[in-house]
């Protein structure tokens, strides 16, 4: 009996034992959403708020969705395990060669971005949704080697190559690519078809710290809905 409530509890505190990241017990719309997107790619979260420590602007593109999350509620975020761009790894920048060799493909339009090393769906087994598989972290170096080749030890870890993870192109299917495979897609354009009326906050599923494995449904609290889509809504009834 015991050993039964133990394995409850930690399923609770870990999110689900079988999830393979905490982007699992999301769910699809725990970060896209279908109907109420205020962002590309359906994004139901982003960051307008936060300045970049080293550019001086909000972020853009990628990271504004990233850090819709990843950061702190104040720093427009909705404080799911934040992140402070001023003493973190470097997003929204182009690199420079003498510090990083940074694989063309990684970049978009020459910018160095959030997923440049993580791809976040939970199809991507890799620890904390790396796109270099580091075997559960104890090889971190494998992946900071794929920007860094000239500071880590290769022979060391028995690797010469690196391959890159990801889940963007549905023609070739979710797995592990070489740098040169054309079937790597980083990115997918997205063209700019969303016009968001107005903004709402961040939020991600009601039952995320609770009920991290089941579908939920969001519905926002018309209080919370911008002023022209209230218009909207009222001149129907």
């Amino acid at each position: 009996m015991r050993k039964v409530i133990f394995f409850l509890i930690f399923t609770f505190l870990s999110g689900s034992a079988l999830a393979a990241g905490p982007h699992e017990g999301l769910d699809c719309l725990g970060c896209h959403d279908p109907h109420y997107a205020k962002a590309q790619k359906i994004f139901k979260v982003k960051n307008d708020k936060y300045i970049n420590p080293r550019t001086g602007k909000k972020p853009q593109d990628i990271n504004a969705l990233c850090l819709g999350c990843h950061n702190l509620t104040e720093f427009g975020g909705a404080g799911i395990k934040p992140i402070y761009l001023h003493m973190t790894h470097p997003v929204g920048i182009k690199p420079n060669p003498k510090i990083a060799k940074v694989p063309e493909k990684l970049l978009r339009k020459g910018i160095l971005q959030c997923v440049s090393c993580h791809d976040p769906h939970p199809s991507n087994p890799n620890w904390k949704y790396l796109r270099v598989d580091t075997k559960g972290g104890s090889q971190v170096g494998v992946f900071c080697m794929t920007c860094h080749p000239a500071k880590v030890d290769t022979k060391f870890y028995g690797v010469q190559t690196v391959k890159i993870f990801t889940s963007m192109n549905e023609e070739a299917g979710k797995g592990e690519f070489a740098l040169d495979d054309p079937n790597l897609v980083i990115f997918n354009i997205t063209p700019e078809y969303i016009k968001p009326l107005g903004d709402f906050p961040n939020s991600i599923a009601p039952a995320y710290t609770t009920v991290p494995n089941l579908p939920w449904i969001y519905s926002p609290n018309p209080q919370n809905l911008p002023p022209e889509l209230k218009k909207l809504l009222n001149q129907k009834k």
